[in-house]
Formats: C-alpha cells, sequence, structure tokens
C-alpha cells in the first residue's frame, strides 16, 4: 500500500471504455473487500455490481452522470449510530484501492437509480444503500457533459487552506504547519479529501493529548464527508507508525459553528 501516492492521484472519473473488468481485477478487488475490517464495530459492506446477468444488460440508471461503466461498486450499511461515517471509511478503502489498480471511480451519493441498483442486491430489512461507484477503465475521451462538469468543478476544486480547516490550542488559532508535528502529512491528506461539492466541512483541532474532529451540518452527505476525511487521516499515520486510538470524548473543546465527532487520542 502507498495511501498517499493513491490519495494524491484518486479523481472523479465519469466517463469509461465500456469494457468490463477483467477477471484478475474483480479477483483482487473482491479479495480486498473481503478482508477488510468493519471501521468502528459497524455492520457495513461493498459489493460489487456488474451491468449484465448471464450475458444480458442489466439496467443501473445515473441519469447520464457516468458513460460506459460496466461494474459498479454499492456501500450497504445498518443504520446505527455513527453508521455513515463508518461506512464511508470502508468505501474510501475500496475507492482508493481501486485507484492504486489504476481504475476510475466516482463517488455517487444522489445521481443514480437507487430501486434499479438494489434489485441486483439482497437488501436486509435495516440496511441502507446511498452510495455506489463506477469502477473501471478510463477513456480517454471525455464527453461534452464531462467537460461541461469539469469546468464547473474546477471553479473550486481547489482545497482550502491548511490554516482554514485545522487549529492549535482553540479555534481562535489556526494550526501552522510547523507546529502539526508528526500530523502534518495526515492532516495534508484530510485536506485532499474529497466531499459532497468539494465543501471541505470538516475541521481538526489539535491539543496536548488529543485531536479533535468535527463538521458543520449542512447535507445528508455531511456525515459520509467526514467519514472519507477520518479514512484519509488514519491510513495515513497507520502509513507512517503513528499507532494512537479514536475515541468519543465527553469533554471536548466546544464551538458553535461545528458538531463535534470522535477524537484521535494518545498517552
Amino acid at each position: 500500500m502507498n495511501v498517499t501516492e493513491w490519495i494524491r492521484k484518486r479523481r472523479s472519473v465519469r466517463t469509461y471504455t465500456g469494457e468490463p473488468l477483467r477477471q484478475e481485477h474483480i479477483a483482487v478487488i473482491e479479495q480486498y473487500i473481503s478482508q477488510l475490517p468493519k471501521p468502528f464495530g459497524v455492520k457495513a459492506r461493498v459489493e460489487l455490481i456488474r451491468a449484465d446477468a448471464e450475458g444480458e444488460p442489466v439496467k443501473l440508471g445515473t441519469y447520464g452522470w457516468i458513460k460506459g461503466a460496466r461494474e459498479y461498486l454499492a456501500l450497504i450499511y445498518e443504520e446505527a449510530p455513527f453508521a455513515e461515517p463508518a461506512a464511508a471509511y470502508l468505501f474510501e478503502q475500496v475507492i482508493l484501492f481501486c485507484t492504486g489498480l489504476g481504475l476510475g471511480t466516482c463517488w455517487l451519493g444522489g445521481s443514480f437509480s437507487r430501486s434499479d441498483f438494489e434489485k441486483q442486491i439482497q437488501l436486509q430489512p435495516n440496511e441502507q444503500l446511498r452510495i455506489v461507484s463506477p469502477v473501471g477503465y478510463v477513456s480517454d475521451r471525455k464527453r461534452f457533459l464531462e467537460k461541461y462538469i469539469f469546468r464547473a468543478e474546477s471553479k473550486h476544486t481547489s482545497r482550502k487552506p491548511f490554516g482554514e480547516l485545522f487549529f492549535g490550542k482553540d479555534f481562535d488559532h489556526p494550526l501552522n504547519r510547523n507546529a502539526a508535528g508528526v500530523f502534518l502529512q495526515p492532516l495534508e491528506m484530510v485536506r485532499l479529501a474529497p466531499s459532497a461539492n468539494n465543501k471541505q466541512e470538516w475541521r481538526a483541532l489539535l491539543e496536548d493529548k488529543a485531536l479533535h474532529f468535527y463538521k458543520k451540518t449542512y447535507s445528508v452527505f455531511d456525515a459520509f464527508d467526514i467519514g472519507i476525511a477520518l479514512c484519509h487521516f488514519e491510513l495515513t499515520c497507520k502509513e507512517l507508525g503513528i499507532g494512537n486510538t479514536w475515541k468519543v470524548l465527553k469533554d471536548f473543546p466546544d464551538n458553535d459553528n461545528v458538531k463535534y465527532v470522535i477524537s484521535w487520542v494518545w498517552n
């Protein structure tokens, strides 16, 4: 694994070649998914779905946003406290792994036909399907729609400055990169994390014995966004050998503009 390389390479891909995934890619993706632990103990899973069954095409509608994809990843999870962040953490691990394989992906939250996908999945009564992503070989040819989307996104694809997202001691003091210490690279990978409309509505506050994570509440996707951020942070910490623990604290610095989520705590 080279998590930081995968994070830097990942981008949203909407146009694919139409070639089905080769069996070696299917096998390694399914094997990777099968061995992933469940983050924060939440019951969640990722399924690889094909747009054909026994040689016949299967309708998987994405309202024109995706073209040429023959396989999709689907995120399924049980309703529970902290379910959405944990499920998003799990899904982003698979997204990054596929990026490492040279495959394209694209998080889809609202721009797909849930009923089409649910027909291909055996959902249990307490399970939700909220996120899917195409996965496949990237086409060199971009449609007009994708070029238009790229131009629209390019207006706000630049990430917010480090000191606008991360703070030291309290929320009145932006965190200086030099003061971030061993957490500089993990926080930089959080800064690069994708989010709905690239809002980046999560924040982190560094104290002496803990790094606290917060989020702004703005839509149904803010919980998924913080899960992606936590994934980038912890995977980078593991890659660097920084081994601490997630804890939901009762005593934490409060702020009216953001909601506390969880802390990375060390002795």
